[in-house]
Formats: structure tokens, C-alpha cells, sequence
């Protein structure tokens, strides 16, 4: 019994070529279905941080309006943090975010420690419009990166 080994190499090259055709195709469709889920997501997360950051321009107003000083809740970002979404957001829009629910973190301990001093009413006034002021550069932010 004569091995042909001329073909059997060709079958093998032919089947190693079948074979790393198949992997480089369903690599090649996974990462392009990422990237997708990976866009979607990054859309969603601006719509969620716009509408936020909107809403708390109207609680400024409306804080200062009846001069009821409440905290904000800082919810929307502390789930995007947790769930790790933060590094689909460009390192310029994720600073100017982090520092604007930074400076509400901050407003809300201030908030907390002049509880019982209603002296303290002028520099919560100041805070707000620092937290307004951080809040519109985010938002700019926010629109240019989406366009």
C-alpha cells in the first residue's frame, strides 16, 4: 500500500486553510457584532447622561426658585461607573462628567453639614452655580462628542 503524499499534503493544507477560514469568519463576526452592542451602548449612555444632567438643571432652578435645598441624587452615574460602561465615553467627556457629579457630591456634603445653620444659604447659592456652570460644560461637551 503506496502513501500518495503529495495529495495527502494538499488535503492537509487544504483543511488547515478551511479551518482558519472558519475561525478568522466567526472572530471577524463577533467583533463586528461588539462593536455594534458596544455603539448602541455609547448611545444610550449619552442619552441617559443628557437627559440627567438636563433634569438637574431644572432642580437648580426650582432650588433656587423656593430656596428648597435638597441633595442630588447621583444615581445615574453611579451605575455607569459600576457597570464599567465609562470607557466607551472619550477620556475628555468622562472628566468633564466625573467632575460635574463630582462637584454635586460636594454640594450634597456641604448640604449636610450646614443642616442646621441657614446663615450658610449664600454659599450653597454659590455651589449651585458652580454645579450649573460644570453641568453646561459637560452638556457642551456631550454635543460635541456626539457629532
Amino acid at each position: 500500500m503506496v502513501i500518495e503524499w503529495d495529495y495527502l499534503i494538499v488535503e492537509m493544507f487544504l483543511l488547515a486553510g478551511i479551518i482558519w477560514f472558519t475561525v478568522y469568519i466567526e472572530h471577524w463576526a463577533y467583533r463586528r457584532s461588539q462593536l455594534q452592542d458596544d455603539k448602541k451602548t455609547r448611545n444610550n449612555i449619552f442619552i441617559f447622561i443628557k437627559d440627567d444632567l438636563e433634569h438637574r438643571l431644572h432642580f437648580i432652578e426650582e432650588s433656587l426658585q423656593y430656596k428648597d435645598y435638597k441633595p442630588f441624587f447621583t444615581d445615574m452615574w453611579d451605575s455607569i461607573i459600576l457597570s464599567g460602561k465609562q470607557s466607551l465615553l472619550s477620556f475628555e467627556l468622562f472628566q468633564s462628567v466625573q467632575r460635574t457629579y463630582s462637584w454635586m457630591k460636594y454640594y450634597n456634603s456641604e448640604l449636610e453639614a450646614n443642616k442646621n445653620n441657614s446663615q450658610e444659604e449664600k454659599i450653597l447659592i454659590e455651589l449651585l452655580a458652580d454645579v450649573q456652570k460644570s453641568i453646561n460644560r459637560s452638556l457642551e461637551q456631550l454635543n460635541k462628542e456626539k457629532n
